[in-house]
């Protein structure tokens, strides 16, 4: 779980040349473990560690106008200050679980995939159900579905999804894209959403069926 969406080679940070010709990626579309791999490459090679603080829970944040600082306050009493503070808490940060009736006098092991634990769910042989066609339960779905003894999805409102088409990136394509960094990130700053893909201008709807239903069939 947890691959990237986007070409692997479009979501590395642009900042370093250096970083980008001495980081090879595996695949068109990282999985999680090389997506770690290449962030504590990245740590380690800026030394970023020095000026991280983890397991950092931030309880408060002051801005104070005469001063122009924010004031940050940790949960271990910790303080700091900083003239910006960005708050780079992700936008699934907040995981939210519906209220199912008798949820809590469910005997069986379950979890929400926003809290997945470290070592692991064993899952060999089980009957698992998963509930929700998002984009992280589609990704759950065909990752579990392998190992499981029977799996049953709920799907409250039907979904579309596409094939990745992912596979390794072999050695010849490597310098390819190394050296079409320049390009590939200009078109990433140039669409929407910074995609190196272009967005159809069309609207769906302002199309015959047959016209509409093509490049689907063909994508």
């Amino acid at each position: 779980m947890a691959r990237f969406d986007s070409e692997s080679y479009t979501y590395g940070y642009a900042f370093s040349q250096e970083l980008l010709q001495e980081w090879d990626w595996t695949e068109h579309y990282a999985g999680h473990p090389e997506t770690e791999r290449y962030l504590n490459y990245v740590a380690d090679k800026f030394d970023l560690r020095r000026d991280i603080r983890f397991h950092a829970c931030v309880v408060s944040a002051v801005y104070d106008k005469h001063v122009h600082y924010w004031q940050v306050y940790l949960a271990d009493d910790y303080q700091a200050r900083a003239q910006f503070l960005i708050t780079a808490v992700g936008l699934l940060s907040a995981h939210y679980i519906p209220d199912f009736a008798d949820l809590d006098s469910f005997t069986g092991d379950w979890c929400h995939t926003g809290r997945w634990p470290a070592e692991g769910i064993h899952l060999a042989g089980k009957r698992v159900g998963v509930i929700g066609t998002g984009a992280t339960g589609a990704q759950l779905i065909t990752a579990i579905a392998k190992d499981v003894g029977y799996l049953t999805v709920f799907q409250p409102t039907a979904n579309y999804c596409a094939p990745l088409h992912n596979g390794p990136i072999d050695l010849a394509t490597q310098p390819q894209i190394k050296a079409n960094y320049p390009d590939i990130f200009k078109r990433c700053n140039e669409t929407a959403g910074s995609f190196i893909h272009q967005f159809d201008p069309w609207s769906a709807m302002a199309v015959s069926p047959e016209e509409r239903l093509e490049p689907y069939e063909r994508l």
